[in-house]
């Protein structure tokens, strides 16, 4: 473990730290809970005024040869890439070769039109309804440390696609396609891939000389951090061969990100229009304002407006937190899959604002009687997922619980219609009580909401899972799903995903893990003949029919 020669008093005294406090044996015993001696860890910048005060190093950055996170050490950010590729675009906005409201078919005519315009902001602000090529990926059966995907074949996936998730602009819905459909926009209006044009208009001239993004496995990343998972042998080291740039696929140093980080408070004019630019947020078609700016989440935090974007991939994590009324910024990164880099951000940035944060203007404290809790209560599935919450009462107090979870989690009100959860309150729960609506109750994860709508489970006793076995094929995916009956389970099994075990939802459907749900279809006569997808939030709608429905289907037009 490296420790930082600065002197921090000054900095202490400012945000709010006594003076005997020592940050460096604070954040020792908030990283010791989560790394070990000759353990991956993580590098932790703090910002002050524009400065980097104080860096915190623990762990290692190469387990084979027992190298140490280091001063310039070099990390995959995954998702903060996206505040860069958006920047990007706002560059070639302010050059005026592009207009946010351009259909992103002027510059991707391989699209397919799916009834209503897409635009440039629609992708940037992530409302443009596109899904998740991730979870594409998922469905079709891949694995990240056998198979190397790059955007092109991203770009391929995505142009098969015959529908979207939603009316462009009717909600945000976060989806990594959006960014990797940009980085194809940056390389068409500039002529230069995203990796030149990054280089030749960000991360040069601020300095940023150990940021880029990754073009080829065959690259050399000098003072480069190994990505680590730990499983009940051991540790692993993470093999993800994908090279996607756009949505993610940067790789940087905290030192780097600290001058990036400036541009929120600067006063320089391109700074100033930057920052404008990735922290407005797109209106939505309801009147109200989505959470997401552009490549950054824009919300509060304890009544502080904060500009922030977290990353996560096979073995990393990582966040990046602006404070700009306090000119404070926090990055973590860590080559360690099992490190909660958002919960622990927010962890740090409570020590570094003590003091402040009793000074911030109160809200009105809502109290519910328990008559009224429990008009909340019942069982919510996310639309587009398994994912399902429970919603109870207990001791007077609201709770969620998610199924695969022991624990219900207390829920405090911060609205009549609005909670937030006891142990993280940037996760909130906002019930829909309107007699018209397409939700029940929308969860907000930081930033990112899913919409969940009220459900009757049926009891997996009375569910007959013969009638759901056979191959089912989906001509959108290029993939066949073969379904069948074990003890009276249904079981899934596709490319690299044997014998899945599905749980019962609702009539006629079922779900894998709180992420995949399958919703069957009948015809006249009663018989399973298809089922549609919806996973993690990001897709729906996918279908698959049955093998022999097809060659029903098939005889009858030859006939």
């Amino acid at each position: 473990m490296k420790r930082s020669t600065c002197l921090l008093v000054g900095f202490l005294l400012t945000v709010h730290l006594s003076a005997q406090d020592n940050i460096e044996t604070t954040l020792d015993s908030i990283f010791s809970k989560h790394t070990l001696a000759g353990s991956p860890g993580c590098s932790v910048g703090i910002v002050k005024n524009g400065k980097l005060l104080h860096i915190y190093r623990r762990g290692l950055a190469n387990l084979s040869y027992d190298i140490a996170i280091r001063e310039g050490t070099v990390f995959r950010v995954a998702s903060i890439a996206k505040q860069f590729t958006a920047a990007c675009i706002g560059l070639l906005i302010v050059d005026k070769k592009l207009s946010l409201q351009d259909d992103v078919r002027k510059y991707i005519p391989e699209l397919p039109f799916y009834g209503n315009v897409i635009t440039i902001q629609h992708l940037l602000n992530q409302t443009s309804g596109i899904r998740n090529y991730n979870v594409l990926q998922d469905i079709k059966g891949y694995n990240p440390e056998l198979e190397g995907v790059s955007n092109k074949e991203v770009y391929e996936l995505l142009f098969r696609q015959k529908g979207i998730n939603h009316v462009p602009g009717e909600k945000m819905l976060y989806s990594n396609s959006n960014y990797v459909l940009l980085a194809l926009v940056v390389e068409r209006v500039s002529g230069n891939s995203l990796h030149e044009f990054a280089a030749e208009r960000i991360f040069h001239p601020m300095g940023m000389n150990n940021t880029f993004f990754k073009t080829s496995n065959r690259e050399i990343i000098k003072n480069g951090a190994y990505n680590y998972y730990k499983d009940a042998k051991g540790y692993k080291q993470a093999m993800a061969l994908n090279i996607i740039t756009g949505a993610g696929g940067l790789y940087s140093t905290v030192e780097d990100l600290a001058k990036w980080t400036t541009i929120f408070s600067s006063t320089d004019s391109l700074s100033k229009t930057l920052a404008s630019f990735l922290t407005t947020k797109d209106t939505l078609s309801d009147g109200s304002f989505s959470g997401y700016g552009r490549g950054v989440f824009v919300d509060a935090y304890k009544g502080y407006p904060t500009i922030h974007h977290s990353g996560m991939d096979l073995g990393l994590k990582a966040q990046m937190i602006s404070v700009p009324s306090e000119n404070l910024s926090l990055i973590i990164l860590s080559n360690l899959e099992s490190i909660n880099a958002i919960d622990l951000s927010y962890q740090i940035l409570d020590l570094l604002l003590k003091g402040v944060l009793s000074t911030q203007t109160k809200g009105k404290i809502y109290i519910h009687k328990k008559t009224a809790l429990q008009h909340f209560t019942g069982d919510y599935q996310e639309i587009n997922s398994d994912l399902t919450i429970r919603i109870l009462v207990e001791n007077d107090t609201l709770k969620a619980k998610n199924r695969l979870s022991r624990l219900a989690v207390p829920l405090v009100a911060s609205g009549k219609n609005e909670f937030e959860r006891i142990n993280n309150a940037s996760v909130t729960h906002k019930f829909n009580t309107q007699e018209e609506r397409k939700w029940d109750m929308a969860v907000d994860f930081a930033g990112a909401t899913f919409y969940f709508e009220k459900v009757q489970l049926v009891e997996a006793a009375s569910v007959k899972a013969n009638e759901y076995v056979g191959e089912y094929y989906s001509a959108e995916m290029g993939v066949t799903y073969s379904l069948s009956a074990q003890d009276n389970e249904l079981l899934v099994s596709f490319p690299y995903n044997p014998k899945i075990k599905l749980t019962a939802g609702q009539q006629d459907e079922f779900g894998s893990g709180n992420r995949t749900r399958y919703i069957f279809q009948r015809n006249k006569h009663g018989e399973v003949i298809s089922f549609t997808i919806a996973s993690e939030g990001t897709v729906k709608d996918i279908l698959f029919e049955k093998v022999s429905s097809i060659k029903r289907s098939v005889n009858k037009k030859i006939e």
